[in-house]
């Protein structure tokens, strides 16, 4: 499976002002429109693995899109997040971000 999203190797308060909107609109579109509200929710894939700088911000962007994606029935999957966001993530209180994430670098 392919990430449908890539963060950037820049994920701190400089880069956060133009990567939202990119953000917002590689979201899908609400899953299971008019379905049973306690269908399965579909994973959206952002491939993380090329983020080496990150801050409170950068996470707190994170954050934002994951309630976004939960807002239109999808699950935010950090693919691969490098060992640094991990850590921040961690470090910041909101390590399910990036642990239950697929093929994180910091458990290889």
């Amino acid at each position: 499976m392919s990430a449908t999203f890539v963060l950037p190797a820049d994920l701190t308060i400089v880069s956060l002002g133009a990567l939202r909107a990119p953000a917002l609109e590689a979201l899908p579109a609400a899953a299971n429109a008019g379905g049973d509200l306690g269908s399965t929710r579909q994973e959206w894939l952002v491939d993380a693995s090329a983020v080496g700088e990150v801050d409170a911000a950068g996470v707190q962007f994170l954050i934002s899109i994951y309630h976004a994606a939960a807002a239109r029935r999808h699950v935010l999957r950090l693919h691969r997040p490098s060992t640094r966001l991990v850590d921040a993530c961690q470090a910041l209180g909101v390590a399910f971000l990036a642990t239950a994430s697929d093929n994180t670098e910091a458990a290889a």
